[in-house]
């Protein structure tokens, strides 16, 4: 679960999900009235030929009477290999919030294949992100990023500069761009193409959403996926602890491996000490540019650090490498940190109006003195807490009803997966989720990050196997145990990285 990025540190501060890889086989094309409103379309890293259309839906679902005008809402199917249920579907919610469904049809086309052998894929861009009216506004570049020093600045002050200037360029009323109000264009897009039912399956806020349309339409949904869980009850906030949790199981795990413990016997204490270093005041260096290679400044600081290390733990491979990059900065060597500081860019890709729309009414006005005090226990916690108090009281956004924050109720069966070591969605987020889920059933994979569809070779399987049962009862997640940690990185040789060379790389300017 990503928070959009740059523009708003309440991007960088937040967060949704990293996903990948395609299928290859040539799917029959959709017949009767459905093709006729498709159009052939690809997408980024499928080599699959897909069908997009598009509807107009009315910017507000509240039936008073007036006329705010309309959103084009995008949509896309990746045609079953064998359309055995014409009338089902697997419908799939993006992450973020504010990410776009079209643009990881890929990832889902690789978590959902053994679903697709017989069922269409249905991807929605949710309004305001992606093609459906995207939401983004002038962002900090990423060489203006990595000079920023937000140790000297009031970093409240320019990010509500940011965010007025960014409501000015948007003049939208955010209102309309929550879970809630997103969840009827869903609904529409499944009436448009006329499946009668729909299994569904989200991935990070892509859970919430997710819980949100079977709410409002439970009718139309034979049974639910939920990967990296988002409870209604649960403020984002929550995300610096679990990064916390995530963070500290990764240096165990080097304790308790021989190659890394006795390449890095002190690999705790140095991540402390280079933490008070940067406490008591950034480093600046110059680097090389992580995409063009050319040098740039960066002021490295505790914000900076604390990010990259967050966005290393989403997979497994880039956790392998936090203990050589700790070191290394330690030593004056910021080419491994620059490589996992670039993840935090990606995130401008996600829409800044939808994941402001969501976190300021379905989560800021539920914060309480207690629970407060209860994510400030971590520092990427307080960090974005208070970048949430600079933004949202410029929206002056109506909190959703209290009702909202109740857990979904539902005779659905529902399948939840968890990473143990996601640093954002935990399997804390599903039971919370589930407790009343009547047909539901976790399973978490003991070495999974996040989202673990897109990592363990059995969860697409068992998500295949759940939707053809539509039953949780024989489902056996013992599969998921498999090993899925790779081994620690003790040296840099071979990997792929942006690095300096070496003459450039150190030049600390104290």
């Amino acid at each position: 679960m990503r928070y959009s990025s740059s523009l708003s540190r309440l991007s960088k501060l937040s967060t949704m999900a990293a996903l990948l890889l395609s299928a290859s086989a040539i799917a029959e094309p959709l017949s009767g009235a459905r093709s006729a409103m498709l159009e052939p379309c690809h997408a980024k890293g499928l080599s699959d030929r897909m069908l997009c259309g598009r509807i107009n839906q009315p910017v507000s679902t509240d039936n008073d009477g007036s006329d705010q005008g309309s959103i084009g809402i995008h949509f896309a199917v990746l045609p079953a290999i064998k359309p055995v249920y014409p009338n089902e579907a697997v419908l799939a919610f993006a992450g973020g919030p504010g990410q776009s469904a079209f643009d990881v049809a890929a990832s889902f086309a690789h978590s959902l294949r053994y679903a697709r052998e017989t069922r269409d894929i249905v991807l929605v861009d949710q309004r305001g992100t992606g093609r459906s009216g995207l939401l983004q506004c002038d962002a900090m570049d990423l060489v203006t990023q990595f000079a920023l020093d937000e140790s000297s600045i009031d970093m409240s002050e320019l990010i509500r500069s940011e965010m007025k200037a960014c409501q000015q360029q948007l003049q939208v009323d955010l209102q309309h761009y929550t879970t809630q109000a997103a969840a009827s264009d869903f609904e529409a897009v499944r009436l448009a193409l006329g499946y009668q039912k729909l299994h569904l399956y989200g991935g990070s806020y892509g859970t919430r959403m997710a819980q949100e349309y079977m709410r409002q339409y439970p009718q139309a949904v034979l049974s639910a996926t939920l990967d990296g869980v988002v409870a209604f009850q649960q403020s984002f906030a929550a995300m610096g602890l679990a990064s916390d949790a995530s963070l500290a199981a990764l240096y165990r795990d080097c304790e308790a491996s021989p190659a890394c413990s006795k390449t890095f016997p002190e690999a705790s204490q140095q991540l402390q000490q280079l933490i008070t270093q940067l406490e008591q005041a950034p480093i600046h260096t110059v680097v090389r540019h992580p995409r063009t290679f050319e040098r740039i400044e960066l002021t490295l600081t505790r914000s900076k650090l604390q990010q990259a290390l967050r966005f290393g733990l989403y997979s497994n491979s880039t956790r392998a490498l936090i203990p050589l990059a700790v070191e290394k900065a330690s030593q004056g060597d910021y080419s491994a940190l620059v490589g996992l500081m670039l993840a935090q860019d990606m995130v401008t890709d996600l829409s800044i109006g939808v994941n402001t729309a969501v976190v300021c009414v379905e989560d800021w006005p539920f914060w309480t003195e207690e629970n407060r005090a209860y994510y400030s226990d971590s520092y990427l916690g307080r960090e974005w807490m208070a970048a949430v108090d600079s933004i949202c009281p410029i929206w002056q956004l109506t909190p959703a009803a209290a009702d909202f924050l109740q857990p979904l109720s539902t005779e659905i069966p529902v399948l939840l997966l968890s990473g143990a070591l996601d640093p954002v969605t935990p399997p804390e987020g599903a039971e919370l989720a589930m407790t009343r889920m009547r047909h539901a059933k976790h399973l978490i994979a003991p070495e999974a990050t996040h989202i673990v569809a897109s990592q363990s070779r059995c969860a697409p399987k068992l998500i295949s196997q759940f939707i053809a049962e539509q039953s949780v009862e024989a489902l056996d997640g013992s599969c998921l145990e498999q090993p899925l940690r790779q081994s620690f990185l003790t040296n840099a040789n071979g990997i792929a990285m942006p690095t300096a060379p070496a003459s450039i790389q150190h030049q600390n300017q104290e």
